[in-house]
């Protein structure tokens, strides 16, 4: 018996499991899934700073609104001065070089003027005037980056600002995919007669990559009960999931379930109140692996990919997989399916009352170029056969 679609959801992630974590290097960690919650040990900046090129004073001696300053020595970005600023007194300095001693503001190079060893300022300046304070960004102690956190380029920076070299980030969920059908034919190669080329394999290919995960291989195997058994057997070696396309309807040369089963893999549901996508099925091996066969119309195949791997593969990453739907108005009639949730391919337009959302074209599951320029799922509920233009529909963002 099908489930709905999110009973569907809440099976898989009831079976994930967060996968274990390793060190890698910062040059290595883009994309990863920070492990354990990051916190500074010190503070970031280290010490205060000059935010400006130009001169380092005691605020107090601008009071008059005006001053002359003896020069005394000089602060570097890596190499401060050696003396202390006194009364009366400045120092020349870089922007990122440390503040001297006792100085407590910054006049920027181009409101001053220097003549010999004297800098003159005609202004009031106030304290703490360019001035880049000791944990200013970052407190020692402090959490930063929470664990499930995806680092993308400025987590890095923050890492490396933190001195952590090698974060430890969540493995990367260990993925392959089995496409079956006579029919599938390779990009590149000759197309007989009666064949389509093989569009799943390298779509889910590239989603696996999207979603953070490493794809281990990718196979291919013809309508035939016994080669099924063999490929995916072999494909489910050392993997944290495998991914079907094809063959699990129940027509007579639909083997994916039977081989499965011959396998040793336990059933958790087999097909979903949705459309497209309905045969979409789920089981899990002893060991913990997670089987998601997919249709193979391709769009069908996607979009089981986006509405039940994506979350598994976030969760075994440690990201918190909250799914938020928002309201948005239809601005074209939306097609839905009596008994079933129908998953509309859409774009979005943000108006001053929100969200619109309206078709990318057909609604067919064998229409790829459907799936070009989507940025949202429209959910038109089982009982409802359409959403009408102007209603509020439901909707799903997706990156």
């Amino acid at each position: 018996m099908a489930v709905s679609l999110d009973e569907a959801r809440d099976a898989v992630l009831a079976h994930v499991r967060v996968l274990n974590c390793e060190q890698v290097v910062l040059d290595d960690a883009l994309g990863r899934a920070l492990a354990a919650d990051a916190s500074a040990p010190d503070d970031v900046p280290p010490f205060a700073a000059s935010a400006m090129d130009g001169f380092a004073i005691r605020a107090a001696d601008t009071n008059a609104g005006c001053a002359r300053l003896e020069l005394i020595g000089e602060s570097k970005a890596g190499m401060g001065a050696d003396v202390a600023v006194r009364s009366g007194t400045a120092v020349r300095i870089s922007t990122g070089a440390p503040m001297p001693q006792d100085a407590d503001a910054v006049v920027p190079q181009e409101l001053a003027t220097s003549e010999d060893s004297t800098v003159r300022i005609d202004r009031q300046i106030a304290r703490g005037w360019h001035v880049r304070c000791a944990g200013e960004d970052i407190r020692a102690g402090e959490l930063v980056v929470a664990a499930g956190c995806l680092l993308g380029p400025a987590e890095l920076g923050v890492l490396a600002s933190m001195n952590i070299p090698s974060p430890s980030v969540v493995r990367r969920p260990r993925v392959a995919i089995a496409g079956t059908g006579d029919e599938l034919t390779d990009p590149g190669k000759p197309l007989k007669a009666g064949a389509i080329r093989d569009s799943n394999g390298p779509a889910l290919g590239g989603a696996v990559h999207r979603a953070g995960a490493e794809l281990v291989t990718r196979m291919r195997v013809g309508d035939d009960f016994d080669a099924t058994v063999a490929v995916l057997g072999a494909a489910l070696r050392d993997v944290d999931v495998l991914i079907t396309t094809g063959g699990v309807s129940v027509g007579a040369h639909d083997h994916v379930r039977p081989a499965l089963k011959r396998l040793g893999l336990r059933e958790i549901f087999a097909g979903v109140t949705m459309k497209p996508g309905r045969p979409t099925t789920f089981a899990v091996g002893e060991d913990g692996t997670l089987v998601f066969a997919l249709p193979g119309n391709p769009v069908s195949a996607l979009m089981g990919f986006r509405l039940f791997v994506v979350p598994a593969l976030d969760a075994m990453l440690g990201r918190e997989t909250v799914i938020h739907p928002v309201k948005a108005i239809a601005d074209e009639q939306l097609p839905g399916a009596i008994g079933r949730t129908a998953i509309v391919r859409c774009r979005t337009t943000l108006h001053d009352d929100g969200w619109h959302v309206r078709p990318t074209k057909s609604q067919e599951s064998h229409i790829l170029t459907s799936m070009l320029g989507v940025d949202a799922l429209a959910l038109v509920p089982a009982g409802r056969d359409r959403i009408a233009a102007g209603e509020p529909v439901e909707i799903e963002l997706v990156g």
